[in-house]
């Protein structure tokens, strides 16, 4: 990782990362597809399954990715906005990509996370702030969207199946009767 007080080279390594699994799906995401999470207590109270701890991620990632980091960038991009306010609203916002870090296993966005974060304490300017940001976004979206192709999307037909109004007059029909 780049020294903190260098954005263009945090911006050149988030880009190279964004390539890089841009194809091929980063471990750390394939781990949730095969249950394989020993990073944390994933499943420790929970009967041993780990759809849970995968849903969280899940959702994290996508309310991240999409709307939280967009506003972060909306409001950087504003020139009402000063950069340790942008600062605030980062930290207060990324909460999740630093859990995300240890309770997701998700390692890449969390070391970038802490670099970004690092980067306020430098003499970055606004504008510099908003292209590093940029660059993450593309990272966090595309890191979201492996999670996304993952997901066991599966279960919803067999478990979460809508009923039809004729299912529902058996159900009726069954609850009548002994």
């Amino acid at each position: 990782m780049a020294a903190a007080n260098n954005w263009q080279e945090i911006k050149a390594e988030l880009e190279a990362e964004t390539q890089r699994i841009f194809l091929e799906c980063p471990d750390e995401i394939k781990r949730f597809h095969y249950g394989i999470i020993s990073h944390s207590d994933a499943g420790k109270y929970a009967k041993g399954q780990y759809f849970g701890h995968w849903t969280h991620v899940y959702a994290e990632y996508y309310s991240y990715a999409g709307a939280e980091l967009s506003g972060i960038i909306s409001w950087a991009s504003d020139p009402d906005f000063t950069l340790p306010q942008i600062q605030k609203i980062f930290m207060a916002l990324s909460i999740g990509a630093f859990g995300l870090g240890e309770y997701g296993g998700q390692k890449t966005l969390g070391r970038f996370a802490q670099a970004i974060a690092a980067l306020f304490e430098t003499d970055v300017t606004r504008e510099q702030m908003v292209l590093v940001l940029k660059a993450y976004q593309a990272l966090v979206s595309r890191l979201y969207w492996w999670v996304h192709w993952y997901f066991p999307w599966g279960i919803g037909p067999v478990l979460c199946r809508r009923l039809e109004p004729e299912d529902i007059k058996e159900i009726a029909r069954l609850s009548e009767t002994p």
